[in-house]
């Protein structure tokens, strides 16, 4: 047939490194220029349901398609349909994010008045409805995420910016999958996945600079000290610790650098700084797993400023003993 050749190209392409535009040769006959032209208008995926068409069809049909791709440019491949309904029809009629199950149970018409309502959804997104619903209000009024507040260029609506700050924090607080919110919201799990590393940049720049906040004077200090000093440690303010966080795509070469003692895993450690109420008062950047405490308070930026003298002037009273009596005694820093 007159397409052989050009199909036994492509067969070979899948198992080599060639390009189309290696194909073209100036011993090729025009038939064969003529198919491999063809193929210059399909996507790379598509090679194998060219190959597909080339070897079942015969002459008639490929000069039709042919024709075809010549007036379409190229195919198209069929929108598939996330959620989907029958309609009086029976038609399948896609259902649109705003009627997923989501929408209905947290957006379009949450049960906010139910206490059992408000302990699932903490339990399930790991914070308060009401916390919710000022995120998305200070999102949207920040335009924190500007790609989903406005249309594309076909005038097409962007997924709702609720149900993608929802899937994030599902995400983090339970262990979703992209998949998994795929299927509670009706957006695909790449329109999650691109959402989240925006989610994660502005969750460690914006919200990380406005309530992560280490105390500056002795006022902000005695903020964090009231329940210390009720447990008989006054002159403290925080507890601080290294927590390892695991690191699944870490490379080879840094795999040696990312296994500690504490996890067969590679992983990366924070050293965290918290008052006796979880808020959190300053973290370090991530650092290889193999650190110990000792070598990763070196990094702790605001440690090191209380270790040359920060609060040096702080005075705060500590009890002894001396002989038989019990004295007070002042002490300074924290």
């Amino acid at each position: 047939m007159l397409f052989n050749t050009a199909t036994n190209i492509l067969s070979g392409m899948r198992y080599s490194s060639m390009s189309i535009v290696d194909c073209f040769d100036a011993s090729c006959n025009t038939d064969t220029q003529r198919y491999l032209e063809m193929v210059m208008a399909y996507e790379e995926d598509d090679i194998d349901m060219m190959v597909e068409d080339l070897l079942h069809g015969d002459d008639d049909n490929d000069e039709m398609q042919h024709d075809a791709s010549t007036e379409t440019g190229k195919k198209k491949r069929q929108k598939w349909i996330i959620l989907a309904r029958r309609t009086e029809d029976g038609e399948m009629e896609e259902i649109p994010p705003t009627e997923s199950l989501w929408w209905h149970m947290y957006i379009g018409c949450p049960q906010y008045d139910d206490p059992r309502f408000l302990q699932k959804f903490r339990h399930r997104f790991r914070l308060p409805y009401t916390q919710f619903t000022a995120f998305v209000d200070e999102a949207k009024r920040e335009n924190w995420f500007p790609r989903w507040m406005c249309k594309d260029a076909a005038e097409k609506e962007s997924s709702p910016l609720e149900l993608l700050i929802l899937g994030a924090f599902r995400y983090l607080g339970r262990g979703f999958t992209f998949d998994d919110l795929k299927e509670c919201t009706a957006i695909s799990e790449e329109v999650h996945q691109v959402f989240f590393h925006k989610f994660i940049e502005v969750g460690s720049t914006i919200l990380y600079d406005k309530y992560v906040k280490a105390p500056q004077n002795e006022e902000e200090l005695e903020q964090h000290m009231k329940e210390f000093i009720l447990a008989g440690m006054p002159g403290a303010f925080a507890s601080m610790d290294a927590t390892h966080i695991i690191h699944e795509m870490c490379n080879f070469k840094s795999k040696r650098a990312h296994k500690g003692h504490k996890s067969k895993h590679a992983t990366r450690t924070f050293n965290l700084m918290a008052n006796h109420r979880r808020r959190i008062l300053g973290s370090t950047r991530g650092n290889p797993g193999s650190f110990n405490d000792k070598t990763l308070i070196l990094f702790d930026t605001f440690v090191q400023e209380v270790k040359s003298g920060k609060f040096d002037d702080y005075t705060f009273e500590l009890l002894e003993r001396l002989g038989d009596s019990i004295v007070t005694v002042n002490y300074k820093g924290v």
